[in-house]
């Protein structure tokens, strides 16, 4: 697992639920953590880590009681399953779904974009995307996009059933314990022009529908989206012809939408 130098300190004493080993690669020598041998269920792994994760209180924040699949890549048999929030403590590369809402009116296109509520654990009060969420255990991203679209915009399952896949984004993000590694996987869904969202669930604030140049206009001048959102919404700008070869950089940005392990 690549997990911070410091926050295997806090992993020593379970002795039971993991192995830390010395490696040297050559130029340095390096510590790896795994989980205990005598682990040999996926249920047993699940189990004893999740154990760990509540041990260790506080120094994981916004516990959500939502397990991750942990696996080698994307659609393989599952090692074990970990809380969504402690997933990047541990270096777990992890997979959501975003959706870009759109409509288009007079031939211009619009996007719809959320505001977090203030009481959200995580990015409070910033602007995300119409629908968003992790993939958590046991569903299909399919699956997941209907139920996020209900759950977060009050979308009906006979106009969420009509988002189309358009591809994947990976990033990787470090900060304090943290080692954030990430696979989103890209939605769109053109909505009726009289369309308005409702969110459902609490964790949204309220909804605008905006020009995507001034989504773009956001994006390059401000910090006010989500930071992950912002490169969904680049990829967006690139398949809808807002990005194109002319523009300065353009293979370079087009390069950094799959800076992480994107498997």
């Amino acid at each position: 697992m690549p997990i911070s130098f410091s926050f295997i300190e806090h992993l020593r004493d379970f002795h039971d639920v993991f192995t830390v080993v010395l490696e040297n690669n050559g130029s340095n020598t390096v510590e790896r953590v795994t989980l205990h041998s005598s682990l040999r269920t996926p249920d047993e792994r699940t189990n004893a880590v999740g154990y760990v994760v509540k041990c260790l209180g506080e120094l994981i924040p916004g516990i959500r009681n939502e397990l991750f699949p942990i696996t080698s890549s994307y659609g393989m048999p599952v090692y074990f399953s970990l809380e969504r929030a402690a997933a990047p403590y541990f270096g777990i590369k992890a997979y959501g779904v975003h959706m870009n809402g759109y409509v288009e009116k007079d031939g211009q296109k619009f996007l719809w974009i959320a505001k977090r509520s203030d009481m959200k654990q995580t990015y409070p009060g910033m602007l995300d995307h119409l629908v968003a969420g992790g993939l958590p255990y046991g569903i299909s991203c399919e699956e997941n996009v209907i139920k996020e679209c209900e759950e977060e915009a009050g979308i009906p399952r006979s106009i969420s059933s009509n988002a189309m896949s358009v591809g994947a984004i990976s990033y990787m993000d470090i900060e304090g314990f943290r080692y954030k590694r990430d696979v989103l996987f890209c939605y769109d869904l053109k909505l009726p022009a009289d369309f308005v969202p409702n969110n459902e669930d609490g964790e949204v604030d309220s909804f605008r529908l905006i020009p995507v140049r001034h989504a773009a206009n956001i994006i390059r001048r401000t910090d006010f989206l989500k930071p992950n959102c912002n490169l969904v919404i680049i990829h967006f700008l690139f398949r809808h012809g807002f990005i194109n070869p002319d523009c300065h950089g353009y293979l370079k940005l087009l390069e950094s939408l799959r800076r992480g392990d994107c498997s």
